[in-house]
Parts: C-alpha cells; sequence; structure tokens
C-alpha cells in the first residue's frame, strides 16, 4: 500500500525524534559534481530494497544484541533523503528485512542549492542507527524536470557496492515553482481552497484568533495599548480563559502541547476560585461525562532504563502527567514529533 507523505521537516535514525541535519561521511559520486538550485517540490518515490546486509551479525559479535535484549536477526532498515545536509523525508522502519518493501511516496518542497539528491540506507537499533549505503542521483539530472525511475547500486564508503546485489528502488520527479500554480493568488485565496496541503488540520473559515501577551499577567503590570481607531487595547489573560472554557464543556476537550504541566494553576488573582489546577480540573470534568484527551510531546530522554527514571534534558514532565491521569477517565497519549507507520503512537 502506498504512502503519501507531505514532508516539511527532516527525520533521522532509527527512533522516533526527528533530525533535520545529516552530513554523508561518504562521498557517492566519483566525479566533481556542480551546486544548482532544487526550487519547488519533489514527488518522490521510495520503493524497495534487495538484498541488503545483515548489520546485525556484527552487532551480535560485539555483544551488541545481548545489552540491548534486543533478540538478534537481521537489520531493520529505513532510508532518509538528504540534500545539501538537510534531511528532507525518512521512511518507516521494516523490523528484520533484507529485502524491504516500503512504496513510500513523498510530495516535498524543497528551497535548496546542491550537488546530489542522497538517499541514505539505514539499520535502526536500539542503541542508535548504522548506515548501509547510500544512492546519489546529481541534482544538474533532476532539474531537467524528466522522471527518473529506477534500481540504482547501494554504494558503501569504499565508493563501491556494499555487495554484488544490494540495490534500491526510487522515483524522482521534480516540479520547479515556476509551474506550481497553487500558490499564484495567495493561502486561501479562492473559496475552495484547503491552505497549506497535507495537514492534518485543512484550512477552515469563521473561527479566530486571540493573541496574548503572556500566559499571566498581573493587573497595572503592563502600560496601556492604544489602538489606532482611539480604542484601548483590551488584554485578555490566557489561563483565565482556558480556565472558563475548560469550565463551560459540554461534549469535549482537546488539549495538545510540547509540554502539559497539570500542576499548573489556572487563576491566580480571585481568591474565590478554588480548584483551579489544570490536572484536578479536567478530572472532574472527566467525571461529568466530558470527554478529555491530551496528547503531549513525549520526550525521547524522559525514559527508564535498567529501572532509573530520568527526568528528561526539556523537563517537559511528560512521564508525571500520564501517571498523573492514569486511574482516571481522562485519556493521554505522549507522542514523538513523527510517529512512524506500526508504532502504538501512529495506530493511536
Amino acid at each position: 500500500m502506498a504512502h503519501l507523505n507531505y514532508y516539511q521537516d527532516g527525520g533521522d535514525e532509527g527512533s522516533q525524534h526527528c533530525q533535520s541535519c545529516e552530513i554523508l561521511p561518504f562521498k557517492t559520486s566519483a566525479a566533481s559534481l556542480g551546486s544548482f538550485l532544487l526550487h519547488g517540490n519533489l514527488d518522490i518515490w521510495v520503493k524497495e530494497a534487495k538484498h541488503l546486509p545483515n548489520m546485525d551479525l556484527l552487532n551480535k559479535s560485539l555483544g551488541v544484541g545481548r545489552l540491548s535484549g534486543k533478540k538478534v536477526e537481521t537489520s531493520d532498515p529505513y532510508v532518509t533523503i538528504v540534500v545539501a545536509g538537510a534531511v528532507i523525508a525518512r521512511t518507516f522502519v521494516i523490523r528484520d528485512d533484507e529485502n524491504p518493501v516500503w512504496e513510500q511516496h513523498f510530495y516535498v518542497p524543497v528551497a535548496h542549492y546542491g550537488t546530489e539528491l542522497q538517499f541514505v540506507v539505514k539499520d535502526s537499533d536500539i542503541l542508535g542507527s548504522e548506515i548501509m549505503g547510500a544512492v546519489g542521483i546529481p541534482v544538474e539530472q533532476i532539474i531537467l524536470g524528466l522522471p527518473i525511475d529506477g534500481t540504482y547500486p547501494i554504494l558503501g564508503a569504499n565508493g563501491k557496492q556494499i555487495n554484488s546485489k544490494a540495490t534500491l528502488s526510487i522515483s524522482i520527479h521534480y516540479i520547479p515553482i515556476d509551474k506550481l500554480t497553487i500558490y499564484d493568488g495567495g493561502v486561501g485565496s479562492s473559496p475552495s481552497s484547503e491552505g497549506v496541503p497535507g495537514t492534518y488540520f485543512p484550512l477552515r473559515r469563521g473561527g479566530n484568533v486571540t493573541l496574548y501577551q503572556d500566559a499571566h499577567v498581573n493587573e497595572g503590570s503592563l502600560p496601556n495599548v492604544w489602538l489606532d481607531n482611539g480604542m484601548l487595547y483590551q488584554r485578555g489573560c490566557c489561563w483565565r480563559d482556558i480556565y472558563d472554557a475548560i469550565l463551560r464543556a459540554r461534549r469535549l476537550i482537546y488539549i495538545a502541547g510540547w509540554s502539559v504541566n497539570h500542576l499548573v494553576r489556572l487563576v491566580r488573582d480571585d481568591h474565590d476560585v478554588v480548584n483551579s489546577n489544570l490536572g484536578e480540573l479536567l478530572r472532574a470534568k472527566s467525571q461529568e461525562g466530558v470527554r478529555v484527551l491530551l496528547l503531549v510531546w513525549d520526550d525521547p530522554t524522559s525514559t527508564t532504563i535498567f529501572g532509573y527514571k530520568t527526568e528528561g534534558v526539556m523537563n517537559t514532565g511528560d512521564d508525571d502527567t500520564r501517571r498523573y491521569f492514569k486511574r482516571s477517565s481522562v485519556r493521554v497519549l505522549l507522542c514523538p514529533r513523527n510517529a512512524r507507520k506500526g508504532t502504538w503512537a501512529k495506530k493511536q
């Protein structure tokens, strides 16, 4: 089954957590290539690979499999797509397969100067990823705009095919910016426009946006702001507005955030208000029959390793929030930036 991805942020390595840069430590072309501008969209298919090496054989000899607790079998391949050091797309990981079939489709906006579009084949492992090899397609060939479709040998650090049969099947079609008419009149210029393509939530009309200077501002702590029409700008109080909205909710409360702290006190300047802590408020609303859903970023450094708990470099408190709501009807999902195909987060 094909999977179409409008990819706008890069991914790397075998975990679910993306990075944006990757420098291939070897060349995929012996020739000296010129640098050209890719400005438009790349329509890319990563189809399949054949006869990949078993990278876990090396790990087994080093004892990595025993250390990680992973059953040593064979490679867990995936592909990152790189131009000018920027990872513009990545496939999902296929476990224990030396002949993986991805059939994954990417439609990627690009504005990069580069010499090659590189397809880096990697083996994912709990302790990190290892490069198997790569395929490089010259940008000079891509900007001609002709469809590129073929099966290419996967090259290693020595510039030779990693084994006599290892190949990667891909296709590429470059659409330059002057042939893309979707934004000629701006975003949302026509009633039928859905805004930026490939986003979870399409462009809708009738909504509104409220701007706040801070989450909480004490009365009189900021100077007055006069508008062009002579009216005094009325500041809102973000946390108080959130508190009022939660209180009025009758069917659904949906909160998504990088960090959601259940201990946050939403009302701080009204002593008549009790139980204004976010966690207590959400629990109370869920007991009233309101569906309460929290989508929280899963900090990869906040975890438990060999029984030792780490708070996480970013100190977001994601695990604390999940534990707080564990025995309640509030549903909490910790989700990485990019949930890979087949992961629990993706299925949820």
